[in-house]
């Protein structure tokens, strides 16, 4: 499986599994099947408003029902943060090439030009550039800087953070004397969840946790940045003792 890796400004990498191919097939296919299904729904549901109105006035409706067929994966990926709900059931997120959340003009860049991908050509040329692409990222992603990730199976934190530490590290906060390896563990689990879910409240709250049993402060550093220091520290802290 491809991998995304990322460079925080503390040097150290985190590597993220590219969605595959497979399970973004399935995960547009759901969701085309949603959409199908909500357009069916609203003419049925407005035939019996509009049967009896001027040409231009269905024209309207019509049209704004096919509005909404095209706004789906728009309003979704805000709304659920890089997840539609085929993207979901099939764990995979959009996410920055950065490693970070994408923002609402991210979602709306790539799919503008997902219109013109994925519809107008057939999805052909969605297709030939993702499989042309580094990343496989389609043209829509490589305009909005964003990729799709895969959620699961979950990145083995030793291959990531530890895979290039120097021998001659220096520990940066000696006061992780305090944490014992069952705190470093959950600290481990519960970051990992939080990158796989981009879920930035649990990395704030780790963070003020750290920073309360080891009586530190981040010193400035991201919530991303500091975990992993503090991750670090207390490896090297222990790895000879």
């Amino acid at each position: 499986m491809n991998k995304l890796l990322v460079n925080t400004p503390q040097n150290v990498q985190i590597a993220y599994n590219i969605a595959p191919f497979g399970k973004r097939m399935l995960a547009f296919i759901i969701d085309l099947i949603i959409r199908v299904i909500l357009i069916f729904a609203l003419i049925y549901f407005s035939y019996g408003a509009i049967n009896k109105q001027d040409g231009w006035f269905v024209m309207g409706i019509y049209s704004l029902i096919g509005f909404i067929f095209l706004l789906y994966p728009l309003i979704l990926e805000i709304v659920m943060k890089g997840q539609t709900i085929g993207k979901w059931l099939f764990k995979i997120r959009v996410i920055r090439m950065d490693g970070n959340r994408a923002n609402n003009f991210d979602y709306f860049l790539r799919w503008v030009i997902g219109i013109v991908e994925l519809y107008m050509f057939s999805g052909l040329i969605a297709l030939v550039v993702a499989i042309a692409s580094k990343n496989h990222q389609r043209l829509g992603d490589i305009v909005a800087n964003t990729c799709l990730i895969d959620l699961k199976p979950r990145l083995d934190l030793s291959q990531t953070i530890f895979s290039e530490l120097s021998e001659t590290y220096t520990i940066r906060f000696p006061e992780v004397y305090r944490l014992s390896d069952r705190d470093i563990n959950i600290v481990k689990e519960n970051f990992t969840i939080a990158l796989d879910r981009n879920n930035y409240d649990i990395l704030q709250k780790l963070t003020r946790k750290l920073e309360e049993i080891m009586d530190v402060k981040s010193d400035g550093l991201g919530n991303i940045d500091f975990i992993q220091i503090i991750i670090q520290d207390h490896y090297h802290y222990h790895k000879d003792k």
